[in-house]
């Protein structure tokens, strides 16, 4: 059984290990934001300041990295992952599904879910940054264990 810290790394390697390498550093453009600074880096004092639902309708109307990571951050809270567990009451397939998921149920749930979209941001934007050596390395001990 895995503890919540691992299950949040394991889906952060798992989400960069999907993104398309392609601007400076290997990394897809539109996550890098258009000054060179990373999207992921300002998600976190934006629900901070403003609350997740505010940062869920910002980054729906911004587009591009914002929303990518935000469609993200809901699909976690919705995936039943390895031990069963969901924030969310149910899955959710874009960001304006998860806008309503968040809007139609209580505060506790809203609560809930900014507290873990928080410390599971924090685990992106760890590996943002070095995504592709952690996930060699990560392969390469694997390999032999099987």
């Amino acid at each position: 059984m895995k503890n919540l810290e691992q299950i949040r790394a394991q889906q952060a390697l798992e989400f960069w290990r999907k993104q398309k390498p392609a601007g400076r550093h290997g990394r897809n453009e539109s996550l890098s934001g258009k000054a060179g600074g990373d999207v992921v880096s300002g998600l976190a004092p934006f629900i901070l300041s403003n609350g997740l639902l505010a940062t869920a309708a910002f980054a729906r109307k911004k587009g591009g990295g914002h929303e990518t990571l935000m469609r993200e951050v809901g699909r976690f809270l919705g995936d039943r992952g390895p031990n069963g567990r969901a924030m969310l009451p149910r899955a959710v397939s874009s960001l304006d599904d998860f806008i309503a998921v968040l809007v139609q149920n209580d505060s506790f749930l809203l609560q809930r879910a900014a507290i873990e979209a928080l410390a599971y941001l924090g685990y992106l934007k760890r590996f943002a940054a070095d995504e592709s050596s952690i996930i060699a390395e990560a392969e390469s001990s694997t390999s032999g264990h099987s």
